[in-house]
């Protein structure tokens, strides 16, 4: 942006102050763990949490028809959609419902 005219009154960004230290800010720190532990144990999901939306999100990433991507508020929501798509493949594959996939714990 190109000023014209002098700079505003106010703010730590006037001309002729000395740049200051502004400590970074980490959003959402739990949600993003949580997202975070949800992809070491779910191997076979990529999951994510956005910062703005605030919600989680999981994309397969194995083959599925078409392609499946969960979103949900809290990370236990997400985990139980997970679940479910996992349990509905297997069974669509024909495999026992007791073998299906379940997180790496």
């Amino acid at each position: 942006m190109i000023r014209r005219g002098p700079a505003p009154a106010g703010g730590r960004h006037r001309d002729g102050l000395i740049p200051t230290f502004v400590p970074r800010r980490s959003w959402d720190r739990r949600a993003r763990a949580d997202a975070e532990r949800l992809g070491r144990e779910w191997k076979d999901w990529a999951v994510l949490y956005g910062t703005h939306s605030r919600l989680f999100y999981a994309i397969a990433a194995w083959p599925v028809p078409g392609s499946e991507i969960l979103r949900a508020s809290t990370a236990d929501d997400l985990e139980a959609q997970m679940y479910e798509v996992v349990m509905a493949m297997a069974i669509r594959r024909g495999f026992p419902a007791s073998a299906a996939v379940t997180p790496a714990r």
